[in-house]
């Protein structure tokens, strides 16, 4: 297979990307967003490898020229990847500083220069306003892919001057199809379940230790709701995956949660990713629906907080989300003892 080839569940986007390059009408600047793990920067790296291919076939790059042996590298000059770095939470503005220099030359093998960012929402206030720049007056020959599965967090300012990719969970029968050239047919199934349905995540939790993570936090959060687990130990189990993976983690599994008591309300049929959020499930009902909401809000503070300059705590910060999550249900125990003392 062609090391270019576009994930089966992008290639109406990568081909409406191509047909825009080939009638001139391409943007300077997208912002590609959707859930972690749909396969935004596979869609991105391709069609910048497209673009820089020497020999370019139908809808993808030949993976035999120069210029592709120099992308699959990491040294193409007319290509650069921007990320946060390891450890760090942020993007900071020496990163974005260093692509404006390579964005202002001209490119040296084709017409593109190419900026990829991944987690663009992650840019701290400076680097952001200094990409704002680049945005506002960009070069020619120039083309900027912003990735994020947060797109909220960016600054108007920034979205406001990109064109948008959304890029949606595929259909089940179709990520299956795909995930199961690489997995087991069960193991396809389970993955595809506790990804949220997300089969570049699921691909991932083949390896082992994602999976694990996700069901250890889903065991954690079950315990803090049944008072079996104190909440520092939940949080020092936590502490030991990066924060932002377990904010992640935490923001999926309550959005399940509420779907779920939504759907237990209108029906008794249920469709649960694992026994742990079954469980989970069990513990709560429409009662809970409203502290639900209320907590969903401190995880997305308690994200910003750690994208700001603040340089706050991750261990204090998940000892609160403990805590605050283990009072849901203990908030909607006190209020039926005192329905049965009236």
């Amino acid at each position: 297979m062609n090391a270019f080839s576009q994930l089966p569940w992008n290639q109406d986007v990568f081909a409406h990307l191509v047909k825009l390059e080939a009638e001139q009408k391409l943007g300077h600047a997208y912002l590609v967003q959707g859930q972690n793990g749909v396969g935004k920067e596979s869609l991105a790296r391709n069609f910048a490898a497209y673009l820089l291919c020497q020999n370019p076939q139908k809808e993808k790059a030949c993976g035999e020229c120069q210029s592709c042996h120099l992308l699959s590298a990491g040294t193409h000059p007319d290509f650069k990847y921007i990320a946060p770095e390891e450890s760090a939470s942020q993007i900071k503005i020496e990163q974005i500083r260093s692509s404006r220099e390579f964005l202002s030359n001209t490119a040296m093998m084709g017409k593109y220069k190419i900026l990829l960012i991944r987690s663009a929402e992650k840019m701290n206030i400076n680097a952001a306003n200094a990409l704002l720049k680049n945005l506002e007056e960009p070069a020619a020959g120039t083309l900027l892919f912003l990735l994020s599965h947060q797109p909220g967090a960016l600054l108007p300012t920034i979205k406001s001057r990109c064109q948008k990719i959304k890029i949606s969970r595929p259909d089940e029968k179709l990520a299956l199809s795909w995930l199961e050239q690489q997995l087991d047919k069960e193991e396809a199934k389970l993955n595809l379940q506790l990804a949220y349905g997300a089969p570049i995540l699921a691909l991932d939790y083949a390896g082992r230790e994602k999976l694990e993570e996700s069901r250890g936090i889903q065991k954690r959060l079950l315990e803090l709701l049944k008072s079996q687990i104190v909440t520092t130990d939940a949080a020092k189990f936590m502490g030991a995956y990066p924060i932002e993976s377990v904010l992640e983690n935490f923001m999926l599994n309550v959005q399940q949660i509420v779907r779920h008591i939504h759907s237990k309300v209108k029906t008794s049929a249920t469709n649960l990713e694992s026994e742990e959020l079954h469980a989970i499930v069990a513990e709560l009902s429409s009662d809970n629906l409203q502290a639900l909401h209320q907590f969903y809000n401190e995880l997305l503070h308690a994200r910003k907080m750690l994208q700001s300059t603040a340089n706050p705590n991750p261990q204090l910060i998940l000892e609160s989300l403990c805590y605050h999550w283990a009072q849901i249900k203990q908030v909607s125990d006190k209020h039926e003892l005192e329905g049965l003392a009236v």
